[in-house]
């Protein structure tokens, strides 16, 4: 299920990452809107938001991938990504371990041990939780920004607000 997952978010790759430069292209170009800041800055959270998911979607893919071609067919043992330890910790494996959350995959050892394989689990997770990161960053601003410019109206307006004793005189 996740493979399939996996191949509907590298087809959208493309189409974000030309979002991207199409919304880039707007905001450099002369003849943006007035607020334009503040409107790529909720664009920017979403599309961040866009891509841990997809990022993320993609290491699902990967993981259960590995962890499906692990245990079934010809050369399925030991698991593709535990084919990397060193020869003498490869005589040990006993089995293995797809983990979703956090993405990863693990090599089992017969004494217990617990070995991380190799794969782009790292940085799929790194990649995911700063796109994430970023989206979060960019609602706060927002956030702070809306705020930022209600109170500088509130202050505008009640500088020119006409007080009881000047209207009187």
């Amino acid at each position: 299920m996740f493979v399939v997952l996996m191949y509907g978010a590298m087809l959208s790759v493309p189409f974000w990452a030309v979002a991207v430069v199409v919304k880039l292209l707007s905001v450099a170009l002369p003849g943006r809107r007035q607020n334009w800041a503040e409107d790529l800055l909720r664009w920017s959270a979403g599309m961040a938001a866009a891509a841990a998911v997809i990022v993320y979607s993609i290491g699902l893919g990967v993981v259960q991938w590995d962890a499906s071609e692990a245990e079934s067919g010809a050369g399925s043992s030991p698991a593709f990504p535990c084919r990397s330890l060193p020869p003498g910790t490869l005589g040990q494996l006993a089995g293995h371990e797809p983990s979703y959350v956090p993405l990863g995959f693990d090599c089992l050892l017969h004494d217990g041990r617990v070995v991380a394989a190799d794969g782009p689990y790292g940085l799929l997770n790194a990649l995911a939780a700063g796109f994430a990161l970023a989206a979060v960053l960019s609602l706060l601003a927002v956030g702070f920004l809306d705020e930022y410019r209600a109170r500088a109206e509130l202050k505008a307006g009640q500088g020119r607000a006409v007080g009881p004793a000047e209207d009187s005189g």
